[in-house]
């Protein structure tokens, strides 16, 4: 597991962040004869490159990890060639199925005006944003939403569907953003004009739908341990690294590669990371153990130091004001001082464990696939599992199994079944009921959001089956594009990288592809790293750790901080002012929600008053 990959699967080292800001790539919709492109700005990681007389361009950010062995490959080992040169000689062989040849996480474009065509790709899993919209006849590119907002003729609209939507907990469309004309390409997706035609297609799929499943079989688990080393690697490259180490399995696994991997080097280990949440929340012991059993500096802040008692959301909505989307991760400010003490320390880049929970787990809905197939001693185990690896009640965890992801769905698809037309209309329906009175006042954004729900409504009787499509949701959706956006846009502001080794392609391509049975052995979650953390930290019981949440310490900070905030801003003038939401209904939701005996819709008025701020300082 701890073996250092060869020199191979390595990046290439990543020019330093953020010296001269994000670039916008201008592409006429046609590509004709002559020059077919421009570009505006751009940051040191950014390559640029034109050949056939200046015809054919491509622009590249990100890091590439397969460079070496694409530069032999296409007979082009020449230290002058950047990165953008050799997309092009790519492109020149394989046209868009060069997509199909090249690791990496980037975003990059590349124009042919002599085939009348160009085409916009992300990386598989979306490590780097790619936004784009229209202006005069041309499409602009670039990682940054406000880069392509700034840009003469890009209409500068707020989307209103996306507003109300995401006020009712509903992500319904995975390209738009929270700007009318500004669309994003889906992580594993490119955009291809032909002849001014515009499509977008999903070029990276894990296990298409088309086809029968690739499950990985036991024999083959061993190969975990290497993808994980390989990742650990490419995360790194030759940055000074700090890792954000909480006390779950997946920032320690991470954390121990990360370790012995470049001790192994002959580099400086990594610096660990932790903030100390309080109470029920916290993993003091487990961080200072792990830090101190890898003789790794710690860096350890209590989380009332990072963000003072009073000042979390205070501090979230002054981040909120300035972002192309309003702040989802409300820990961020907190979060934002301890990579800035990192900084200070020397780190370039902050490996997290995200994704862990995602592809290291197993979706309940599982629970429907085994009531379905009759396995009922298959469901006890997964019962089992489930109480031992989560802080949940026993007579919780049936009734969640038994009902809400195993019977529900299933009664759900039969009715499709019986009468899919009426059944639809019937979801369709009780959706749009969970809309809240105080969202959509106006009558054409409600129909809207109805139609919204008619073309976004997952299958009631997924072909692979319940499991498999809740999974496919960590690939497709909107949430899973803006969180990492988000992550990206931090690091494009502090001047640091964020690096998520969980997120990797190859990782995610086995473990996607791994039975349930075989992420769930012994009865426990997370198998694949619980046993070989729990060797490697025998003091800290994890063979029994179950996930811990900070569920509790969050409602608590909701309860302080929101009745002050709701007093500063009550008035919901940019919302009310769209027609998003009805002033006079939200005031009463939130009045009685924050009346100390109810506080029941925190979250919902956090939400509200996230969303004003953002929209006010974007209009």
């Amino acid at each position: 597991m701890l073996s250092r990959p060869s020199t191979a699967a390595v990046a290439e080292a990543e020019p330093s962040a953020g010296n001269d800001g994000p670039w916008v790539a201008i592409v006429a919709h046609a590509p004709a004869m002559g020059p077919p492109a421009a570009i505006v700005g751009g940051a040191t990681s950014t390559f640029c490159a034109s050949r056939s007389g200046g015809a054919r361009t491509a622009f590249f950010d990100g890091v590439l990890y397969n460079r070496e062995a694409l530069a032999i490959e296409l007979g082009a080992a020449r230290p002058s060639l950047n990165t953008a040169d050799l997309l092009l000689l790519a492109y020149e062989r394989w046209k868009f199925d060069l997509v199909r040849h090249i690791k990496g996480i980037f975003a990059f474009v590349v124009v042919d005006p002599v085939e009348r065509r160009f085409i916009a790709v992300r990386d598989a899993l979306g490590a780097y944003p790619l936004f784009y919209a229209e202006a005069a006849g041309h499409l602009l590119f670039s990682t940054s939403i406000d880069a392509i907002r700034e840009q003469p003729g890009v209409d500068r609209s707020v989307n209103r569907a996306a507003l109300a939507d995401h006020l009712c907990h509903r992500w319904p469309d995975p390209q738009e953003t929270f700007f009318a004309a500004i669309r994003r390409v889906p992580p594993g997706h490119a955009l291809e004009s032909i002849g001014g035609t515009v499509t977008v297609t999903r070029y990276w799929d894990p296990a298409p739908a088309d086809r029968a499943i690739d499950w990985i079989k036991g024999d083959e688990l061993g190969q975990f341990d290497q993808l994980l080393d390989q990742a650990v690697a490419r995360a790194m490259g030759d940055e000074a690294t700090g890792i954000y180490l909480s006390g779950g399995l997946d920032s320690i696994s991470v954390a121990a590669v990360a370790a012995d991997q470049l001790r192994q080097s002959g580099r400086r280990p990594p610096i660990a990371m932790s903030l100390g949440f309080p109470g029920d929340c916290s993993e003091e012991a487990e961080q200072r153990s792990v830090a101190a059993s890898l003789r790794l500096d710690h860096e350890f802040i209590p989380f009332e130091d990072a963000s003072p008692p009073g000042q979390l959301l205070t501090s979230a909505l002054e981040m909120t004001r300035t972002r192309p989307a309003p702040i989802l991760n409300t820990w961020t400010p907190a979060y934002t001082v301890l990579a800035q003490r990192g900084k200070q320390r020397g780190v370039q880049v902050i490996l997290s464990g995200a994704g862990g929970d995602e592809w290291l787990a197993v979706s309940p809905y599982l629970a429907a696939d085994l009531l379905r197939a009759g396995d009922l001693k298959a469901f006890g185990q997964l019962a089992w599992g489930w109480r031992r690896s989560y802080n949940v009640p026993p007579p919780r965890v049936l009734r969640m199994l038994l009902w809400t992801y195993g019977g529900r769905p299933l009664a759900s698809a039969f009715l499709d079944h019986v009468a899919p037309h009426a059944w639809k209309a019937r979801r369709v329906r009780r959706v749009m009921g969970e809309t809240p009175n105080w969202v959509a006042p106006d009558r054409a954004l409600r129909t809207e959001l109805n139609a919204r729900i008619g073309r976004w409504l997952p299958s009631a009787s997924p072909r692979t089956g319940f499991y498999f499509q809740d999974v496919r949701a960590s690939l497709d959706h909107p949430l899973t594009s803006t969180e990492l956006e988000e992550m990206f846009e931090n690091g494009r502001r502090s001047a640091l990288r964020f690096r998520h080794p969980y997120w990797d392609a190859d990782i995610v391509d086995m473990l996607y592809r791994t039975p349930p049975h075989l992420l769930f052995a012994g009865g426990r979650a997370k198998s694949l790293v619980r046993g070989a953390m729990a060797r490697r930290f025998p003091e800290l019981g994890l063979d029994r750790q179950k996930k811990r949440a900070g569920t509790t310490f969050y409602r608590s900070v909701l309860m302080r901080e929101i009745p002050g905030l709701w007093k500063q801003n009550r008035e919901l003038t940019a919302l009310s002012d769209l027609g998003v939401v009805n002033r006079t209904s939200a005031w009463s939701m939130v009045d009685r929600s924050i009346v100390p005996t109810f506080q029941q819709n925190l979250r919902r008025v956090w939400d509200l008053i996230n969303l004003e701020n953002w929209v006010r300082s974007h209009q």
